[in-house]
């Protein structure tokens, strides 16, 4: 005998074989029993969930002359082994995408009339219904409202919402749901029982049922898949991995533990891997993508037993929730641009590589509108010119140069004069005493035999943790700290948009190393810290004139290099050189050159 796939050799061959369509088969079993069935059927749901199954089963039952007390046809009279046979002229099939024109229907409406040789019933089954045109849906309006007492339609389709509502108004609905997760596992252990198919563990059955996507017959389909690379039915991950196109289960993981490790080396080597076994970036993505909410759902409810196969013990525990969170929102928003760029191969590796070196990157932050904006703090120098003039001395501190000059027309493009700039103040310097003045003014400076304030511990942190350091600046003080060998009080504020650091720091170990550092440097024990940190609302924040030590700084930059462009502008050489050339200076250009 020819071999038969899964799908169709493990088709339900009895109304209670069907999985997880407990409601629908409740239904049609009540209808049958107290004998009250409908002259018209939807079936709705996605591919491979049992309509056309279901749909078979109902109208063998219904044309049964000996049926079951619970609705299930006998197998044995006539009407049942007339079913039984491929031709039979009672239950009628028809393929909605093949027979979808006027003429087809007007066949079927001319055959209605004649009873059905055997049984009671004449059943027409319609697949993929919503492909009929809408001439051949007005057709069959009539005869659908009102069919002759033998006629039964069950129109079976996968996009209901295309069906006109004339015609749904004329039909009983039955919705059927994709398949549970739970409900999959156990028919593929089931049939792996009786087909004696050896699955290496029972995390490849999990995953085959999750890549089914809720379809028993997609399902079925990839195990026949995996089975047709095997040998003797015995299914190792490294089978199920090639025969699927799908990234071994220990080479996610490998992934993952990079990601959280900021181990690039081993997450890149294991990423190519899966590359070089021929898996797409798109699977390699998506595969991650999954593990990361799978590992975010488990830290909601503190159960490692979930993603025990996705992430080490160690690393799910030292991974914080906020942090996790954080990960999942990155990855999903790059990996949409990584694979629909030009080269999504590497682009996917580079999403992978940013979000495992988040805390170096955070940790290389210092001047603070860094973090802010994304742009480097800057200083002033423009383009050099060609021939030379004399220039003469301003009365400025500046020390001018001879700067070559090219004398054109009025039409010539807008004249570029280099400027040499004195060495400006140190930039962290001049931040600092703007961010203490905003921050705390009731506070004390600064003694060099007592400098235990607020700026001063995050001078220490940064040389002790830059990343924590960062992470405090995207907050800032309430109110100032009170410091006293007995006490020290802390009141540190987030606002909602910096929410990630705040959750990061309400986690146990993240706000226990605080406490840590705060003691080490005010040299006082944890049981005097009052330590409190609390989100500030954005009406709260503009009511208060609450900012982060971030924005401030960004403020105070934004401010020093406005004041530069202002000097620029006045300077007595530049005001020479308008006059000179009979120009205005329209554009100044700040870099980060010296």
């Amino acid at each position: 005998m020819s071999y038969q796939v899964l799908a169709r050799k493990w088709r339900p061959q009895k109304l209670e074989d069907v999985v997880g369509q407990e409601h629908i088969i409740r239904s049609l079993q009540n209808s049958l029993r107290e004998d009250r069935v409908g002259h018209a059927y939807i079936f709705s749901g996605t591919r491979g969930i049992g309509k056309t199954s279901v749909a078979r089963l109902f109208a063998k039952s219904l044309r049964c002359t000996e049926r079951l007390a619970d609705g299930n046809a006998c197998g044995k009279c006539s009407a049942c082994e007339d079913f039984n046979t491929s031709s039979s002229m009672n239950i009628i099939e028809i393929d909605g995408a093949s027979n979808n024109s006027v003429e087809d229907v007007r066949d079927l409406i001319g055959n209605i009339q004649y009873v059905p040789t055997t049984g009671k019933y004449k059943v027409y089954i319609i697949d993929e219904v919503h492909m009929l045109s809408t001439s051949a849906f007005n057709a069959l309006l009539k005869t659908l409202e009102e069919p002759p007492s033998h006629a039964v339609f069950i129109l079976a389709t996968t996009e209901p919402d295309k069906l006109l509502g004339t015609v749904l108004s004329r039909c009983q609905r039955f919705d059927f749901r994709n398949a549970e997760i739970k409900d999959l596992v156990a028919h593929i252990k089931h049939i792996a029982s009786v087909e004696n198919i050896k699955f290496e563990n029972d995390n490849l059955i999990t995953e085959l049922a999750k890549l089914g996507s809720g379809s028993f017959r997609d399902t079925l389909s990839l195990l026949d898949q995996v089975l047709s690379f095997s040998i003797d039915g015995n299914i190792t991950e490294e089978i199920f991995a090639r025969s699927l196109g799908i990234a071994r289960i220990e080479t996610m993981k490998s992934i993952i533990d990079g990601i959280v490790n900021g181990n690039v080396e081993a997450l890149s080597a294991a990423y190519r891997s899966a590359l070089y076994e021929n898996v797409s970036a798109k699977n390699i993505a998506k595969a991650i993508l999954e593990t990361a909410f799978q590992i975010v759902i488990a830290k909601d409810y503190k159960d490692f037993n979930r993603v025990s196969s996705k992430i080490s013990a160690e690393n799910f525990e030292k991974i914080g929730r906020a942090e996790i969170y954080w990960i999942y929102e990155v990855l999903s928003t790059d990996i949409t641009w990584a694979i629909s760029s030009m080269c999504p191969e590497d682009a996917l590796e580079l999403v992978f590589r940013k979000v495992a070196l988040r805390h170096e990157f955070m940790a290389e932050v210092q001047g603070g509108a860094q973090v802010a904006q994304g742009k480097p703090v800057t200083n002033s120098v423009a383009a050099p010119i060609s021939k030379s003039v004399p220039v003469e001395q301003p009365v400025s501190k500046l020390e001018v140069v001879e700067a070559p000059v090219e004398v054109v027309k009025p039409e010539a493009e807008p004249i570029k004069i280099v400027i040499p700039m004195p060495e400006p103040e140190s930039t962290t310097e001049k931040i600092e005493e703007v961010v203490e003045e905003v921050q705390a003014p009731s506070i004390e400076k600064e003694k060099s035999n007592e400098p235990k304030d607020w700026n001063g511990f995050l001078s220490f942190l940064r040389s002790v943790s830059p990343a924590a350091s960062a992470n405090l600046e995207q907050g800032n003080l309430l109110s100032p700290i009170s410091y006293t060998a007995e006490m020290l009080s802390v009141e540190l504020g987030y606002p909602m948009s910096s929410k990630v650091f705040y959750d990061y720091l309400n986690e146990k170990e993240a706000f226990d190393k605080l406490m840590n550092n705060l003691s080490n440097y005010f040299q006082i024990d944890h049981g005097k810290i009052d330590l409190k940190i609390q989100l500030v609302g954005k009406e709260e924040a503009e009511e208060q004139q609450f900012k982060s030590k971030i924005e401030i700084k960004y403020e105070a930059e934004q401010e020093r290099l406005k004041q530069m462009e202002t000097n620029l502008v006045n300077d007595p050489v530049i005001k020479h050189a308008e006059t000179i050339f009979n120009s205005k200076v329209d554009k100044i250009t700040l870099n980060d050159k010296k």
